[in-house]
């Protein structure tokens, strides 16, 4: 995830109604900003959603004023009936930094870090090591909005796949070659436990006996307990996303397996189909659906996938063809 970039202002929009302000366009993003102060072509900084920015001097007017010193997160707002996501700041905030060529570095010099929701204590658990990325790699949708030139690499894919971001808390599931069943939170690999909800959800699905050696699963874990449950579900339950054959090192198509069903799947657009497709008309479609509690989704993900089933690589991300599209009217 890009959590603050150097980028150049697209477009400007007036809003109805609205003197002080206007909507800038940055990537995929439109975010307000003060009138005049900024122009087309403009090279800007810019932090988007789901970030948590330290205070400091050149952002005082977010620091929260009855605690100047509490973080600062960044989250999709409305002004005068404009969604407005990410913010945007002028250059003169790092005259004097110093980057690096590492990732995210710009983020690292500035207080910019991601946002993690607090983890509940059923999640937690006992952990017994850092998540075995030498196996498969951490859970991570890049959004859309951030990458732009991805839109063009979908339009090239053979088709694409369309499904709801289901809004729980990243499990994975390993069974090595050799047989040995390991069980991942987003970040760290877990020791069994009874009372762990990641443990709870493999009994509950009979993986580690189910699953054969040299696969992999990757779900979103949702219910009672976990980010307030906006599904709306009774239980613990599982939808997977991923899926990964350890002897090929590549990831197939989802579908149910292991009696875990997929996440729920919303469309599949031929190329021609998705043709005309641009930034705007997919972030409508995002917009448009509810959990079955009547709550707002939190999105959509969108994958290209080849004639023969298989996920395509982007050259832009560098990993598989897949990104995602926040629900405007989602809130966490």
């Amino acid at each position: 995830m890009k959590l603050a970039t150097i980028e150049t202002i697209t477009e400007i929009q007036s809003i109805p109604e609205a003197d002080r302000i206007e909507l800038a366009r940055i990537q995929g993003w439109q975010s307000v900003i003060k009138k005049g102060e900024y122009s087309v072509g403009d090279q800007v900084i810019f932090v988007p959603i789901d970030t948590v920015l330290e205070p400091r001097e050149w952002n005082t007017f977010l620091w929260n004023k009855e605690d100047p010193t509490k973080q600062i997160r960044v989250r999709t707002v409305k002004l005068k009936g404009t969604v407005s996501q990410g913010i945007i700041f002028p250059m003169s905030i790092i005259n004097d930094v110093t980057l690096t060529t590492e990732e995210n570095a710009l983020a690292h010099a500035l207080g910019v870090t991601k946002y993690e929701r607090p983890v509940p204590a059923h999640l937690s658990g006992l952990v017994k090591g850092d998540f075995p990325t030498f196996l498969i790699s951490k859970t991570d949708e890049d959004n859309l909005k951030s990458n732009i030139a991805v839109l063009e690499e979908l339009k090239q894919a053979d088709l694409v796949q369309v499904t709801l971001k289901m809004d729980g808390s990243s499990a994975t599931y390993i069974k090595e070659l050799k047989g040995e069943f390991r069980v991942c939170s987003r970040n760290l690999e877990m020791h069994y436990s009874e009372s762990n909800a990641f443990w709870l959800a493999a009994k509950k699905y009979n993986l580690q006996e189910l699953m054969q050696p040299g696969t992999s699963i990757q779900c979103e874990l949702c219910g009672p307990g976990i980010q307030g449950n906006p599904i709306g579900l009774n239980e613990l339950t599982l939808y997977v996303f991923n899926v990964k054959d350890l002897h090929t090192n590549k990831y197939k198509n989802t579908a149910p397996c292991f009696g875990v069903e997929s996440v729920p799947f919303v469309k599949t657009f031929t190329r021609t189909e998705f043709a005309n497709e641009t930034i705007d008309s997919l972030q409508h479609l995002a917009n448009q659906f509810r959990y079955r509690s009547g709550k707002p989704a939190e999105g959509i993900v969108l994958r290209g996938i080849t004639k023969e089933n298989e996920l395509t690589f982007s050259p832009t991300l560098r990993k598989m063809l897949s990104v995602k599209i926040i629900n405007q009217n989602y809130k966490d």
